[in-house]
């Protein structure tokens, strides 16, 4: 190629980090006119193409460069321009939101990515930051959030060696806050919003547009999930407007949505409505079917605010035909009617007292965790278990509740949703000290308003509505009291005891009567605690071992002591050797014997 023509592909791409895609487009049109242009300068040119036809907007242009991209460089076995066109296709796919194939399209990439060796040239790093953002993005739509968050930091270490980083910086910063929002840490996702908002370009084009209104509608549901009503609102209708001017039916349709919802929760119905008959005249254009359905949903909303019966009956009817669509695309609409749904039966069994109502609700939460898991949102699905823990409550049904919350809380710790988790212990800790009011509730009978309020069904309905968000309990360090390792039939193998002068004998009595109520749920790992007195004894099966921590105060911070106190014994060998030769001879270990056990305690419990 001619200097000329290499002066002119650098400008190409000097033109596009400042986002002139169109004079980048003509300037590419010019360039292809030289019939001498060497193979990878043609590939080169079908990227930028690609990526400029993809940033406009003009989608099935994108789609058929990034295939004749794809096809070429595996003929010329040119990889890393393969991994450019499978790069950008994803990018499309997920603005199109079609992530059936943006997963496959993933996993192409991936193995194609690893299968390169590694270099320290500027084109493989280009990749690389590439494959990091593609991956974090599949991270984040899988709801593996924190694996999301490593790989999107990673992406922007490496951006600092890229001349790239100007056009896709503002994207990663507001995932990152998409990211936060979704594990619950608003005030991350607040920051993080900001820091996208000031790199995105300004330039009037499909992608910079598109980027501010993603980060408007996720600034709109922050604002809500705190109770912020007006600045969600706010943001939220900004979104919308520029939906609509690009017409991007799935997206309008949310947006449409989360409005109609903050005006009910407003008690603004009128306006509600006006909302309502615009989304209803968009819906009669050429539109995505998620569009349609959630027109449906944000009708049953507004009729479900109404105080007429027969509208209450209208919004049921217009709910259960969402819930039995097939061919819902997006599986949150179904979740949402499904949620709805559950509400209406809660106001109805307010209404009428009858305890039945409560058995038909088991199904549509079935359905509800069939949808989680099919989603793989691991937020939903400890948020359900919750839900489902109150269910149960109603019910007088205690030791269903608590082996739920303990697996709700064990779903949102494996997953990373740790402010999930800490309200979920919470939850727990306070159902242990009520469990007398409970069981009074359930002799003298009391009323529906009274069991719903002091289960706080609504506050949870609220929050996988998203119209709540999780409110961080203020932690506090345990008092700790003792540490025990004890086997299943009782017998103690480690006891220390951290508060000077105490009787433990009395206590250890009451838990052993305890143990011996609770050993299945126990060795099942699906209750990890129980109430005794003013103090909690906190439970970890270690086959054949049990390690229990006995405290007073607040469970959650206490918990993890005692698990990463559990993974060391099973992972220490010098301790574990030590406990299985206890068990065969009965002796008790010291605090200091083995070694490493009295370093083990300090490290993690004094420390």
């Amino acid at each position: 190629m001619s200097d000329s023509a290499s002066k002119e592909l650098a400008l190409v791409k000097e033109l596009m980090q400042e986002g002139k895609m169109e004079e980048a487009l003509q300037l590419i049109k010019d360039i292809e006119e030289n019939d001498n242009l060497p193979i990878e300068d043609k590939l080169k040119i079908l990227g930028h193409k690609a990526f400029i036809y993809s940033y406009l907007g003009q989608f099935e242009i994108a789609l058929k460069t990034t295939e004749e991209l794809y096809q070429k460089s595996q003929e010329t076995e040119m990889l890393f321009f393969s991994l450019d066109a499978l790069f950008l296709k994803a990018w499309v796919l997920t603005y199109l939101g079609k992530f059936e194939e943006l997963y496959n399209t993933f996993e192409q990439q991936e193995t194609m990515f690893n299968s390169l060796p590694q270099e320290d040239s500027l084109e493989y790093q280009e990749r690389e930051v590439n494959f990091l953002i593609l991956k974090a993005n599949v991270s984040y739509y899988k709801t593996n959030f924190d694996l999301a968050l490593r790989d999107f930091e990673k992406s922007l270490t490496l951006l600092e060696k890229s001349d790239l980083q100007s056009l896709y910086i503002s994207n990663i910063y507001s995932s990152m806050a998409f990211t936060y929002n979704a594990k619950g840490e608003v005030q991350l996702a607040s920051e993080f919003y900001e820091k996208a908002l000031s790199h995105i370009s300004k330039r009037d084009h499909y992608f910079p547009k598109i980027s501010k209104a993603d980060i408007y509608r996720g600034m709109g549901l922050t604002f809500s999930s705190k109770g912020d009503l007006n600045n969600g609102l706010e943001y939220h209708k900004r979104a919308l407007e520029i939906y609509k001017k690009f017409e991007i039916s799935w997206r309008i349709g949310w947006s449409y949505y989360a409005i109609i919802n903050l005006l009910v929760m407003k008690k603004q119905i009128n306006q509600a409505q006006k909302y309502l008959q615009q989304f209803k005249n968009d819906t009669e254009k050429p539109g995505s079917n998620v569009q349609v359905l959630l027109y449906q949903l944000s009708k049953a909303i507004i009729l479900r605010s109404s105080s007429k019966i027969g509208d209450h009956v209208e919004a049921e009817k217009i709910l259960k035909k969402i819930v039995k669509e097939e061919s819902i695309v997006h599986l949150w609409v179904r979740f949402f009617a499904l949620s709805d749904l559950c509400r209406s039966y809660f106001e109805r069994y307010q209404l009428t007292n009858r305890m039945e109502i409560l058995d038909d609700i088991q199904p549509l939460i079935d359905q509800m965790q069939g949808e989680t898991t099919m989603k793989s949102s691991y937020f939903g699905l400890a948020t359900l278990k919750l839900f489902q823990a109150k269910l149960a409550l109603l019910q007088i049904n205690m030791v269903d509740a608590r082996k739920l919350l303990t697996e709700a809380q064990k779903i949102a710790e494996e997953h990373g949703l740790q402010i999930l988790a800490s309200e979920i212990s919470r939850e727990h800790d306070r159902l242990l000290e009520e469990l007398k009011l409970w069981e009074s509730i359930k002799k003298t009978k009391a009323s529906v308003s009274e069991r719903l309020k002091l289960a706080s069904v609504d506050e949870v309905l609220e929050r996988m509505q998203g119209r709540r968000k999780i409110e961080p309990p203020e932690l506090t360090n345990e008092e700790p009291i003792s540490l025990l390792i004890m086997d299943n039939s009782g017998a103690t193998y480690f006891n220390h005891i951290f508060v000077e002068n105490w009787d433990f004998s009395d206590l250890f009595s009451a838990f052993m009567s305890a143990f011996n109520t609770f050993s299945g749920e126990i060795f099942s790992k699906s209750i990890d605690r129980i109430k005794i007195g003013e103090n909690t004894i906190l439970i970890n099966p270690i086959e054949p071992f049990l390690a229990c921590y006995i405290i007073k105060g607040q469970s959650y911070s206490a918990q993890q002591k005692l698990t990463r106190f559990s993974d060391t014994l099973k992972t220490t060998t010098e301790i574990w050797d030590a406990l299985n030769r206890a068990a065969k001879t009965s002796e008790m270990l010291e605090l200091n014997n083995p070694p490493s056990l009295g370093t083990t305690v300090n490290e993690i419990f004094i420390k």
